[in-house]
């Protein structure tokens, strides 16, 4: 049957209605009741929803849910501050999550739950959990950004960051610089390890104890060493002295001191003097402490007087570098005090027994 909707064509049946051309509603539009509803007094449009006013809505709002307003969706399409698409949980008004653009700053929105904003990325393209600030820690708020030139920012109250490496021993966090890896934060045997290359420590909890390794994880012994000759540690506090190997058995060429090294000996052993450091008096002028000791410049001229060459015993240091600052060659001596002492001790000790034996041969007169 054909008819007529205003001027436009339209042919009806019992089962459908053709218009050709363009069909204009004053009205709303209902279509199977729940299929579509076109609200015309509040410009909104539901699906399977014949109340889209049901759901959070404003103008020119689409509302996709059911006919008791429930588990559904609304697509908010014109906003002065942003647009909206709502998740809505149960019959109210109010909404549970939502994913939502701020044409304000162009930043999109994600909000769960009760509706507060979860996660954001910002006009930069920085990703923002938990927080809108790109660097969390500098304002001491709970959140993470990625950022999008790189970096992670972190801040969380308590633990911050957890790694966890399944199966096997090894790398756990593998640090790289341009690409190439400069070391690692690894687990060996149920204990942790840093390490660069091949100078590295494992943190042995069942000795309680923190000893050298190589870029396995495995044991480094006699060849790391603590500091260096121009970066040095400063005191070093300790319950016990260090324990230094003196094994026979990992020794060789063993002999009392020659008369040259007696001579030198003697002579060192006048040349302990008082004395205060530049850097304490810098920092503490009179106040600086008196220290006790020998100049190795000294320590190297006696040496060289007796016909020795200071460098070929081991208390005896020195270590050239270039100031990496000013492209400076340095220098710089040192003593090891126990092998100095135990120099001075032996020729001592070699001097008694000298003066012992020549007494009794006096006595045996």
């Amino acid at each position: 049957m054909a008819g007529y909707l205003g001027t436009k064509a339209v042919l009806l049946s019992t089962t459908a209605a053709n218009v050709t051309g363009n069909a204009t509603i004053g009205g709303d539009l209902t279509v199977d009741t729940n299929t579509l509803y076109v609200d015309s007094t509040n410009n909104n449009v539901g699906i399977g929803n014949s109340s889209p006013s049901s759901f959070p809505s404003a103008a020119k709002d689409l509302v996709i849910g059911n006919t008791t307003g429930s588990h559904g969706i609304t697509i908010q399409s014109q906003n002065i501050s942003n647009g909206n698409i709502y998740f809505t949980d149960t019959t109210s008004t109010s909404y549970n999550g939502f994913v939502r653009y701020y044409h304000g700053d162009n930043a999109l929105a994600f909000g769960t739950n009760d509706g507060t904003e979860r996660m954001r990325i910002d006009s930069s393209g920085n990703l923002l959990v938990g927080t809108t600030d790109t660097n969390p820690t500098s304002n001491n708020v709970d959140g993470t950004a990625a950022l999008t030139g790189g970096g992670i920012r972190v801040s969380r109250t308590g633990e911050a960051a957890g790694f966890n490496r399944k199966g096997s021993d090894g790398v756990i966090v593998d640090l790289r610089k341009d690409g190439i890896t400069v070391g690692s934060i690894g687990a060996i045997n149920g204990d942790a390890y840093i390490v660069t290359n091949n100078t590295g420590l494992r943190f042995y909890d069942a000795g309680n104890s923190v000893f050298p390794i190589n870029a396995n994880g495995a044991s480094r012994d006699n060849a790391i060493d603590m500091g260096f000759s121009s970066v040095r540690f400063d005191d070093i506090y300790a319950t016990n002295g260090t324990i230094q190997t003196s094994d026979r058995n990992e020794k060789q060429q063993i002999a009392a001191l020659a008369d040259a090294e007696m001579t030198a000996a003697k002579a060192i052993s006048k040349l302990f003097k008082t004395f205060k450091w530049n850097d304490s008096v810098t920092e503490k002028g009179d106040a600086a402490r008196t220290h006790t000791g020998v100049i190795a410049q000294e320590v190297e001229q006696a040496m060289t007087d007796a016909g020795l060459n200071a460098g070929d015993y081991a208390f005896f240091i020195s270590s050239d570098w270039v100031d990496e600052e000013t492209g400076e060659e340095r220098n710089r001596k040192g003593i090891r005090y126990p092998q100095l002492l135990s120099f001075i001790g032996a020729a001592t000790e070699q001097r008694l027994a000298s003066i012992e034996a020549r007494l009794d041969a006096l006595e045996a007169v």
